[in-house]
């Protein structure tokens, strides 16, 4: 009996009947004692498997295993929170000048847009909160849309630089959500971090920007530059696959 019938023996008794390979191993084994007695042996060992039962894990079990797991995903989940917090740092640290009344509110939405990052995935509609955030914020700073003051005349020119400061914004938290949602894919979670990440961008623009007090520059450029960034995601969500499924 040569090496490889000994070593596919039992491999060939748990072939079902009627199969080519396991009708060949046995035109051999009948005329081997040795190969019948080790396909019979794998045969029997294939009876056992399929009559043993496992036992179902213990809640302990289980609750050991979802703790190995979000302590496993905790340092990729803060990854977005943190994009976010340096969407707001970058622009102001290269802003050439900046208005030292906004702090408070540019603060405050920060914070919000971090919390947002922080929780992308745990609400699908996440975008369309960190927009509505962003239009909230575009109202409170400048009101409705309508004519620039006079004398101003900042708005047109300024709109490509923040409408383009806010994709940037948007591009760090997006990429942190892109990596944790090729690990936990969750349905928003891409759309939710640029859009907060382009939030993030517009508190940094309320300090650095000097038409941020101009209705039309605000709901023209720094709004429309999240809503962007969430539809961005949101397209982008649709094309990258989890790690699981590759």
């Amino acid at each position: 009996m040569s090496d490889a019938f000994r070593e596919s023996a039992a491999a060939m008794a748990q072939l079902p009947e009627g199969d080519p390979e396991r009708a060949a191993f046995l035109a051999h084994a009948r005329g081997c004692a040795e190969c019948m007695q080790l396909f019979r042996e794998g045969e029997k060992l294939g009876h056992l498997l399929a009559r043993a039962e496992l036992e179902a894990p213990s809640a302990a079990a289980l609750q050991r295993a979802r703790r190995a797991v979000r302590g496993e995903m905790r340092p990729l989940r803060a990854l977005p929170a943190l994009a976010a917090v340096a969407a707001f740092v970058v622009p102001v640290l290269f802003a050439r000048h900046l208005d030292a009344e906004g702090w408070a509110a540019a603060l405050l939405v920060t914070a919000a847009a971090t919390a947002l990052a922080a929780s992308a995935g745990a609400l699908k509609a996440g975008g369309l909160v960190a927009l509505a955030a962003s239009a909230g914020f575009a109202f409170a700073a400048g009101g409705v849309p309508g004519l620039p003051r006079g004398g101003t005349g900042l708005w047109p020119k300024l709109g490509a630089e923040c409408f383009f400061i806010e994709l940037i914004a948007a591009a760090m938290p997006l990429a942190a959500a892109a990596v944790q949602f090729r690990r936990d894919p969750r349905p928003g979670s891409l759309a939710t971090a640029a859009a907060a990440g382009a939030l993030a961008g517009q508190a940094a623009l309320h300090l650095g920007c000097g038409a941020h007090g101009q209705a039309p520059h605000l709901w023209i450029f720094h709004v429309s530059g999240v809503a962007l960034a969430a539809l961005v995601g949101w397209l982008l969500e649709g094309r990258l696959q989890p790690a699981r499924a590759q």
